[in-house]
């Protein structure tokens, strides 16, 4: 049977673990120099229930707007009237862009470009999972510079995510690569626990900036965040690998780990831990440090012992 698609586990989680979603319009907020911010709902993993949608350019002159998931037609609305007030005061809407592909972050994404008559631009492996779904009318490559936006190819929680480095602002919006509320799935089928821990260290070797993430609030010390977050992957790994070792040569399936690795995890969330647990393992055993058998059971390698 073919595993459940990451969008169809976060329904499955939503439905255990609602999360209180507000009933208040959002309200467009500045985080930074040229830089606005407007929450809005989505079918988003718990305790997260909304997708931050960033607004991006000078006081007057072309704007881009980063992630316009809602695919709700009342929140879809809130946005059309943020656009038209911009537009009406000589900030009119130049392009979409894309963090990625998942249905939280590109949920309105086509409504936003057909209503207002602009491309959606995203990298080429985000292009490649939209299509069919949604056109991407321009490919952005690492480095890339978009009206003064910097692309950064960050891929772990998915192949073609992208980063976006604000010049001026002092802040990247950092999409899923961090959060300020909840956490980050790793999903074997879109991404990658070793791409991902090297895209934070990669975040961590450019200059400080406030990480505005798709979900919670910006986090102003973006390096200290990093850093917890990488010490958080080392750990996780370092509890996969014990638990190895405690079963011996009867090594243990991912349901016979998950209760042992992500013990301080809420039963409700361990079927999506399971997916993490399978990224690490994976990790591992391209490192030669874990192998599974044909039967599904996962042990150490010999040679890490």
């Amino acid at each position: 049977m073919a595993e459940p698609s990451v969008d169809a586990l976060y329904e499955q989680v939503r439905n255990v673990v609602r999360a209180a979603e507000s009933t208040a319009a959002p309200t467009l907020q500045r985080v930074a120099p040229g830089i606005r911010v407007l929450a809005l709902r989505t079918p988003t993993l718990p305790p997260a229930a909304h997708t931050n949608t960033y607004l991006v350019g000078p006081e007057r002159g072309p704007q881009l707007v980063v992630d316009p998931g809602s695919p709700y037609a009342d929140q879809q609305a809130i946005l059309d009237r943020v656009l038209a007030d911009d537009a009406a005061e000589g900030r009119p809407l130049d392009m979409v862009l894309l963090t990625h592909h998942h249905g939280d972050h590109v949920g309105g994404a086509a409504a936003v470009a057909a209503r207002w008559h602009v491309p959606i631009a995203a990298h080429a492996r985000t292009a490649a999972r939209l299509a069919g779904r949604i056109a991407v009318d321009r490919e952005l490559a690492d480095g890339e510079v978009v009206r003064g936006v910097t692309c950064v190819h960050t891929p772990g929680h998915a192949d073609g995510h992208l980063c976006f480095e604000v010049a001026g602002a002092g802040a990247t919006l950092a999409g899923d690569m961090v959060a300020g509320l909840g956490t980050i799935l790793i999903d074997p089928s879109e991404g990658d626990m070793a791409d991902y821990l090297a895209s934070l260290g990669a975040l961590l070797a450019r200059p400080a900036a406030t990480l505005c993430p798709a979900h919670g609030p910006a986090i102003r010390d973006g390096h200290g965040k990093l850093r917890e977050y990488i010490a958080h992957r080392v750990m996780r790994e370092d509890r996969v690998v014990a638990a190895l070792a405690a079963r011996g040569t009867a090594g243990g399936t991912l349901d016979e780990l998950v209760p042992e690795v992500y013990a301080d995890t809420p039963r409700a969330l361990w079927p999506l831990a399971a997916r993490s647990l399978r990224a690490h393992l994976d990790k591992l055993a391209r490192e030669g440090r874990a192998r599974e058998t044909a039967a599904g059971t996962w042990l150490r390698a010999a040679n890490s012992l």
